[in-house]
């Protein structure tokens, strides 16, 4: 039996340059209402980001990625990728 990939691809980018890429094993963003989490194989979404703070959980360590006004985040086949403006 095949063992399932618990960790996936973000890609945190503003207009300049790049804040991070990596894995990691969840992601939390802001949206206009609330936070939302990705974990692994999360249905496909574009959704515009509310303003707040980006965290990300990789190998049981939290860390705060960007502190964002605004931006869109767009997720995919086990890939994530976030443009922001800080």
């Amino acid at each position: 039996m095949a063992t399932e990939k618990r960790s996936f691809t973000i890609s945190v980018l503003k207009e300049s340059e790049v804040i991070y890429y990596g894995e990691c094993n969840s992601l939390t963003i802001p949206s206009s209402k609330d936070f939302i989490t990705i974990l692994p194989y999360h249905t496909p979404l574009i959704m515009k980001l509310g303003a707040g703070p980006i965290t990300m959980r990789s190998d049981g360590q939290k860390q705060i990625l960007a502190t964002v006004k605004t931006g869109l985040v767009y997720v995919g086949e086990n890939e994530v990728t976030v443009l922001v403006d800080l």
